[in-house]
């Protein structure tokens, strides 16, 4: 037989299929695991972190809210949503209904030890917080044409403690 014989006998080459992308390897299948993990425990790190926050959210929109009807109510209504305020967040914070009740020296002494606490110290001024536990009390505090400034600084470093808080 010749050699040209020989090579007629011969069947063409087939390729190979081409490779398809299914079934997936098995490094894919590990980078889609883990990426999904890595999304959903993000979320959900997300998630409790706004939740953990929110209480954040409200109190600085409240004393927005304040701020503005500061002009419109009188200064004894301003004081007593600051203090609900700060009660409210105190009760958050702590756990504990029973700041709802405070008053008085009781009350000035409780935010003395919250607000001027050892994460921040000496936020608040005495006269602040003297305005906060007595101001509701005094009937003069109308009258008196300082007092506009100082519930605005009040205001003002009441929303630097919850943002630091």
């Amino acid at each position: 037989m010749t050699p040209e014989e020989l090579l007629s006998q011969l069947k063409e080459i087939h390729e190979p299929a081409a490779i398809g992308v299914w079934p997936l390897a098995p490094g894919w299948w590990i980078l889609i695991v883990c990426t999904t993990f890595i999304a959903i425990v993000t979320a959900l790190l997300w998630r409790r972190h706004i939740q953990k926050n929110g209480w954040k959210k409200e109190a600085v929109n409240t004393i927005a809210a304040i701020k503005k009807q500061a002009s419109e109510q009188s200064h004894h209504q301003s004081l007593f949503l600051i203090n609900q305020l700060i009660k409210r967040v105190a009760i958050y914070k702590c756990n504990d209904t029973s700041i709802k009740a405070l008053t008085g020296e009781s009350w000035g002494q409780y935010l003395v030890d919250f607000l001027n606490g050892p994460d921040t110290p000496n936020m608040f001024s005495t006269q602040q917080l003297n305005l906060l536990s007595e101001g509701l009390y005094q009937q003069t505090i109308d009258t008196d044409k300082s007092i506009n400034a100082e519930i605005t600084a009040l205001l003002k470093a009441l929303n630097n403690w919850i943002k630091e808080a």
